[in-house]
């Protein structure tokens, strides 16, 4: 039976087009990250080495990071639309040119100013999932979508070749799609602000939910950085162990298969157990199996963990976003959180290659799996609040019959 608070929700509900506009917009966001080891391999055909390629795709994410970061606020206000469609524009036509140009230099600049253009799609499409109501679903939806789309396109690659043609024309192509559908944006709701709550919900007080909305934005790219890079140096452990790139590629993409059941979880449990107890449970097991991926010596039981820690990682990943949202239905902790996370995740690459170097294989997922349980209690106070800031939002709109309905 529904709430008086929950029917008062001035939140938006999640419709075919505002739902299909946030989760392609937000899929066109993290394309970069999604196909990192691609990327690599694709600049490692035009000649440049690993650690050059790794140095390019971390200056890429920097600046898609940075741009996110930057336009979080205009995100959470009335030019929603606009900057989206202009942040998408530079996009298509950056990673277009890297497409069709056979220049080394074309391909690089390219990549780095459509990462750039791609930023507003990270702020737009963050700020767009708090408009929408039951964050925790939609968060798990959008990660679902996503999931859903690159674990074909990470199949079907290998199939035509990794080449900087098929490589940056997926980029292209995501990014043009988004931007067809970015008129279909959801604005901020009314009456969205944070609000004086009673003393039962006093944890989500406005000043605590400030708070809680600074760290979440700190540790949200601590731990996606250690999560990327156990993403982007699989193909370097998957060496060490004997595999090789087609049997890899099967495996990255059964991964990505891994997270949509991670993101099918969410999406079914919802706001059923809150997010606090949900998020420790996942950093516990995912801490574990990320250290778990160094100890192994067969290949089998490496490809099971990168699987699994896949899954548990988009899980994760999807309560995050949902914590960020529930803060603000505005959006103004989830619009710049996704741009916070690239900051960490963008020197992932070269985080995780001089980590290997340094500690080894074994030593480098420890460190990983350490960050996992560093962030467990901080994290598990952030989603109360959010939670309760939710509920009180709900509740406030419940006590004002003049607050229109959507």
């Amino acid at each position: 039976m529904t709430t008086p608070a929950i029917e008062a929700d001035p939140r938006f509900p999640l419709t075919l087009r505002n739902g299909s506009a946030t989760f392609i917009i937000a899929l066109a966001s993290l394309m970069m990250a999604n196909l990192a080891p691609f990327i690599i391999t694709a600049l490692g055909s035009m000649g440049f080495d690993p650690v050059a390629a790794g140095n390019i795709l971390t200056w890429a994410l920097l600046a898609s990071a940075v741009v996110g970061l930057g336009t979080g606020r205009v995100a959470s206000g009335r030019l929603r639309r606009p900057l989206a469609i202009a942040g998408l524009v530079v996009a298509v036509i950056a990673f277009g040119l890297a497409t069709f140009v056979q220049s080394a230099p074309v391909a690089v600049t390219g990549l780095i100013v459509g990462g750039a253009g791609v930023g507003t799609a990270i702020s737009t499409s963050g700020a767009a999932i708090a408009a929408l109501r039951n964050p925790n679903r939609v968060s798990a939806t959008s990660g679902l979508v996503n999931r859903a789309l690159i674990t074909v396109i990470l199949a079907v690659i290998p199939l035509v070749g990794i080449s900087h043609g098929s490589v940056f024309g997926t980029l292209a192509l995501i990014s043009l799609v988004g931007l067809a559908l970015a008129v279909w944006l959801p604005e901020a709701p009314e009456h969205a602000a944070p609000v004086d709550v009673t003393s039962s919900l006093q944890i989500a007080e406005p000043r605590r939910i400030t708070i809680a909305g600074v760290a979440i934005l700190f540790l949200f790219p601590i731990w996606g950085t250690s999560e990327d890079a156990i993403w982007t140096m699989a193909p370097v452990m998957g060496d060490v162990l004997g595999i090789a790139e087609q049997p890899l590629g099967f495996t990255l993409s059964l991964a990505a298969g891994g997270g949509i059941l991670g993101m099918v979880v969410a999406a079914i449990i919802g706001d059923r157990f809150g997010r606090a107890w949900p998020l420790t449970i996942a950093l516990i097991i995912g801490g574990a199996l990320k250290v778990w991926t160094g100890l192994t010596t067969d290949a089998t039981t490496f490809a099971v963990l990168i699987i699994a820690v896949s899954s548990i990682y988009a899980f994760a990943f999807a309560l995050f976003i949902a914590t960020a949202a529930g803060l603000d239905a505005r959006g103004r902790w989830s619009g710049p959180l996704l741009g916070a996370y690239l900051v960490g995740s963008s020197f992932a690459p070269l985080i995780g290659g001089l980590f290997i170097e340094w500690f080894g294989v074994a030593g480098f997922t420890l460190i990983t799996g350490i960050v996992s349980f560093a962030v467990i209690v901080p994290v598990a106070l952030v989603a109360r609040v959010s939670t309760g800031a939710e509920r009180a939002l709900a509740r406030a709109s419940a006590l004002q019959p003049e607050v229109a309905r959507v």
